[in-house]
Parts: structure tokens; sequence; C-alpha cells
């Protein structure tokens, strides 16, 4: 009797073992992407990308925003699209669309541009710089999709005279080295008449400091205002007048 109870024991020893030493199967847990927890439908644009509309992303970026799409004079439509690294802002007209602005998808869809005013055959963008930074403008013609301005170029702000839309802007220029951007500082501004397609330039004071901020103050027939104040201090905007 005593071989087999030896045998017995040993048996239930190394069961016991098995079941104390094996591990549990791990729980396979699907983390949804980004692009899921940002918009969840899956409405698509003629390009395939998803449609971005109404998101409410308070819990993915700095701060709260409501995006969503506006019908413009003409059929033609702004709206936002969405892959899984890149967010868009087009114009579309029909199953046509203009790609305006383009980010990746966790920086602020505000980033891109948001409608300001409707034109006939253009259109008046802001873009929200974020952190205090005051906005700016882009304008972009509804038949190309083009930016008025040119490629990339933002305006400080916009003054509307005689019916016409004017834009200020500087010529500063943005260079990528290959390890970082290199801003070169602006030393005129222009002034654009979106009806007439006129340009005028027009010589910045060299005691403005490199990082103001340009406001376009007043336009009249013979003279044009605008004002600076160095960014990120509590000075007082100075005006500067020029004539037309």
């Amino acid at each position: 009797m005593i071989r087999p109870l030896v045998i017995l024991t040993t048996f239930i020893f190394f069961f016991s073992c098995d079941r104390t030493d094996k591990k549990p199967e791990p729980k396979i847990v699907n983390i949804p992407k980004q692009i899921d927890i940002l918009e969840p439908d899956h409405d698509t644009l003629p390009n395939g990308k998803r449609l971005l509309d109404n998101m409410d992303s308070g819990m993915v970026h700095y701060y709260k925003e409501v995006v969503g799409s506006d019908t413009l004079k003409g059929g033609y439509i702004t709206c936002y699209g969405i892959d899984d690294s890149t967010k868009y802002f087009y114009l579309r007209h029909g199953d046509t669309l203009h790609l305006l602005n383009q980010t990746p998808i966790y920086t602020s869809t505000h980033g891109l541009g948001t409608l300001e005013k409707d034109f006939d055959n253009f259109i008046l963008t802001t873009v929200d710089n974020g952190n205090g930074v005051p906005f700016s403008y882009q304008v972009f013609d509804k038949h190309t999709g083009k930016n008025i301005l040119g490629d990339g170029v933002y305006a400080w702000n916009y003054h509307t005279y005689n019916d016409s839309l004017f834009l200020l802007y500087d010529n500063h220029t943005v260079k990528y080295t290959g390890t970082h951007m290199e801003r070169k500082k602006a030393d005129s501004i222009l002034l654009y008449n979106v009806a007439s397609g006129r340009r005028q330039g027009f010589k910045l004071p060299k005691e403005i400091p490199y990082d103001s901020y340009l406001d376009l103050k007043k336009i009249t027939k013979n003279n044009l205002t605008i004002s600076w104040v160095q960014i990120m201090t509590d000075d007082d905007e100075k005006l500067v007048i020029y004539s037309r």
C-alpha cells in the first residue's frame, strides 16, 4: 500500500503546482484609433476621406471646439476631412474638392481655418493660432481653391472700403533648413485690394520689433493707417500713417 500512496501523493503535488504556476491568458484590449475618437461616424467625402463634422473634441485637444460645414453662395460648401494622421479643410462644389489647408490629426481644427465671410467669387477664412496669438486670415478663389494672396500666405487683418475687401500682410519669408525654421524679418507691408487685384507696398519703420503684431486700422482714398504692438507686452499700440 505504500507505493500506490506515494504515487497518488506525487500526482496531487504536481497537479497542484501546475494550477498554481499557470498564468491566465492576457485579455485583448482594443484601443480605438484617434480618428475613431475624433469622428466615430463613417460619412465620407468624394476622395474617400472621412467627413469631420460637429466634432466635440474637449477630451483630445487643448480646448473644446465644435466645427461644421458651411453652405456658401454658388452651391459651394466648406467642409473638413480626416484620416488616420491628418485633418483637412476643403472647399467643395458637387464632387469637386479643393484642398485649402491641412494639419496633423492631434492639432486644433481651428488652425485649418473657419469661414469668416462669403463673397460671390471668393471666401475669407479666419485662422485661430491659439495661445493668445491674434487671428490671421486667408482668402481663397472659389473656382480654383487657390490662396489669392499666395500659397501659404496669411493676412494680419482685413478692412472693407468702398465695397472692396482689403487685406494687410507683410513680406516675411520662412525657410526650412532641415533642422529648424528660419523666419526672415519683414521690411515691408502690402495692402491688397481683392476686387481690383492691386497690391501696394509700404516700408516698415525700422524701430518696429521682430515680434510685433500689425493691425489694419483705417483706409481712406489718400491714406492707410496701421498700428503695431510688440507681442506679449503691455505696451500701448503705436500708429503709422502712409500716403496711398
